[in-house]
């Protein structure tokens, strides 16, 4: 009888998905391809990085300083990024973008087969490739309001969660593999082909979609413009500031999991390409909720609920007695990283004005930026206190970050 209710649940997500109004757009479904393919990637090289990190210097706080600088150009580059996505179309600026990133990869195995690799260039070349991959997230997420345009964008975006998040998990079960069995350089290798993949894919899709903004602005006017609407959009701006504080406690903790694997489950480099994968699957099943739900009408409220959630979860994970605990706290907190992630996008290009969208989501790429902070602070923490302790803190804070919200953001509770 179960059997049959789970059959019969699936059957109908899938067609649901199917019949969904974004999926209907051609050049949409080429995007998810070249997306999952991106994040094939962009995941498998948290895995690698970290492992290779934490190998040469058995330091938490040391892999927080690695993943922090592979994030830190989104802060300093988030706004350029989405003038940029403004100005230039987009198509070919995401497939300049893919192309660079296959070659930093490919750069990147060959000085770690090599052997020579020093930890100064494992910690600049993830810099170039951070700064590649801000201006590619920002131009990505606001192709999919330009294709199916604003009715559709929740819609479009869950699915382009979904499609990164099914990449990702992919791409760090495989780079775990390689990684365990050929070394770091054949892990690389493996994220520059899941790079060239999307390269390849954005080459087909034919149209700048149909809500894309005229463009025309020089860069130092647009600049000048997003910010002159984010200090009169005050929703906008308590917006931008939550996620600066949800990035700060809530995502960096995956820069513990290295260490989390290695030390405190003891599972070794494949057992952490596992915890990275259910990171993805939890995603995966929380984006999946919102595309069986369709457009929600009081976002903002959804968006709070996630983050209180989140927090929970995050404290949980800390105090895990063991890994069927660790792997339950990972499916929940991940899932409602995606639903904080996707919501939070959604209401910064429904809140501004069409040809502001790629700014906006350049501003929210910046807020994203300030996680090196919030890296530094989980390593320090882990270094003096232990794993546990540093996960228990930063899920207690995400917890005060999501009371404080909801009591003192009104407005955004009722968008």
């Amino acid at each position: 009888m179960s059997a049959k209710v789970t059959n019969s649940w699936g059957s109908a997500l899938l067609s649901k998905t199917v019949r969904s109004p974004a999926m209907r757009f051609h050049d949409f479904r080429l995007l998810l391809a070249s997306a999952l393919f991106d994040s094939m990637g962009f995941m498998g090289e948290t895995v690698v990085l970290g492992w290779v990190i934490l190998e040469m210097t058995d330091s938490p706080f040391m892999v927080g300083v690695a993943v922090g600088i592979r994030h830190a150009p989104a802060f300093f580059l988030g706004v350029v990024a989405g003038t940029v996505a403004d100005i230039i179309d987009r198509r070919k600026l995401m497939r300049s973008l893919m192309a660079l990133s296959a070659l930093v990869a490919l750069g990147m195995g060959l000085l770690l087969s090599s052997g020579e690799a020093q930890l100064w260039q494992l910690l600049l070349v993830p810099m170039v490739g951070g700064s590649i991959g801000t201006t590619s997230m920002t131009t990505r997420q606001s192709f999919v309001f330009d294709v199916v345009g604003p009715e559709n964008a929740l819609n479009g975006m869950a699915y382009l969660s979904l499609a990164m998040r099914f990449g990702g998990m992919i791409g760090a079960l495989a780079v775990g593999f390689i990684l365990a069995n050929f070394g770091p350089g054949g892990g690389y290798f493996v994220l520059a082909s899941g790079y060239l993949g999307s390269t390849i894919i954005l080459s087909f899709i034919r149209s700048r979609g149909q809500a894309a903004p005229a463009g025309g602005v020089n860069m130092l006017k647009g600049v000048v413009e997003f910010w002159t609407e984010l200090r009169h959009n005050r929703t906008v701006s308590a917006l931008v500031i939550v996620v600066v504080f949800v990035e700060f406690f809530g995502f960096t903790t995956q820069a513990l999991m290295p260490s989390f694997a290695r030390d405190v489950l003891e599972i070794g480099v494949e057992g952490l390409g596992l915890l990275t994968a259910i990171f993805a699957a939890g995603g995966m099943l929380g984006i999946l909720l919102v595309s069986v739900f369709g457009e929600i009408r009081r976002q903002g409220l959804v968006f709070i609920v996630a983050l209180h959630v989140f927090g929970g979860a995050l404290l949980i994970l800390g105090f895990a007695p063991n890994l069927y605990v660790a792997i339950i706290a990972i499916l929940v907190m991940s899932a409602m990283m995606a639903l904080s992630d996707l919501f939070s996008q959604t209401l910064m290009q429904r809140l501004v004005p069409n040809d502001l969208r790629g700014r906006a989501m350049g501003v929210w790429t910046a807020a994203v930026g300030t996680a090196p902070v919030g890296n530094l602070t989980i390593g320090a923490l882990a270094s003096i206190f232990g794993v546990t302790a540093a996960l228990a803190f930063h899920g207690a804070g995400l917890i005060a970050v999501a009371v404080i919200t909801v009591s003192v953001f009104g407005k955004l509770r009722r968008v």
